[in-house]
């Protein structure tokens, strides 16, 4: 490293003496560029801070607004139904552990529209755990109840029949088990339980 520097350093000053250079104190001149002001603003002045431009008396303003679909806000909220608000809190609050049920083989969802209970060494042999089970997919089954009742409820503005909230469920079963994860126990429209491929 010390070598390359003094060879970089006799190279220069054998270039300096080599070229003559006796009319500047350096032999480096520099030329500034020429300036041309303008009132108008650049490219890059007009990136930064804008332009500002009067619209035109027939100009249209387009904005968008943000509604509650685009806000994550659910259906029960936009009802203002309070049962129908509580149930989905209910399925809301509980849904991490149905998942981590499910994913584990001890829960399943059938082909009514409700969560059910599949036989699980782990829970067979812990009767605290699966009561606690048992008692998450209950409160679950009560909110989908709920929310099949009131859901119906809304759309036709009467109390609906029980061969009605059984085929919205129906409905809604088919669409847990499009939504489950691979190797999720699901319950075919025939009754016959299987893992989702």
């Amino acid at each position: 490293m010390k070598y390359r520097i003094t060879f970089f350093m006799a190279l220069s000053l054998a270039v300096y003496a080599g070229s003559g250079c006796k009319s500047t104190p350096s032999c480096l001149s520099v030329v500034p560029p020429s300036l041309n002001l303008t009132s108008d603003k650049t490219v890059v002045e007009r990136q930064i801070i804008g332009d500002y431009m009067e619209l035109e008396k027939d100009a249209w303003i387009i904005s968008s607004v943000k509604t509650s679909h685009s806000s994550g806000r659910s259906r029960a909220d936009m009802t203002g139904d309070p049962e129908l608000l509580k149930a989905e809190k209910v399925r809301s609050f509980h849904a991490e552990r149905l998942q981590a049920y499910k994913a584990e083989g001890a829960a399943g969802e059938g082909s009514d529209g409700f969560a059910a209970y599949i036989e699980s060494g782990k829970y067979a042999s812990d009767p605290a755990q699966k009561k606690i089970l048992l008692a998450v997919l209950d409160e679950e089954n009560m909110a989908r109840r709920i929310i099949f009742r009131r859901s119906l409820f809304i759309m036709n503005n009467t109390d609906p029949s029980a061969d009605e909230i059984r085929a919205f469920a129906k409905i809604f079963a088919g669409e847990q088990r499009t939504l489950a994860g691979k190797g999720e126990w699901i319950q075919e429209n025939s009754g016959k339980w299987v893992k989702k491929k």
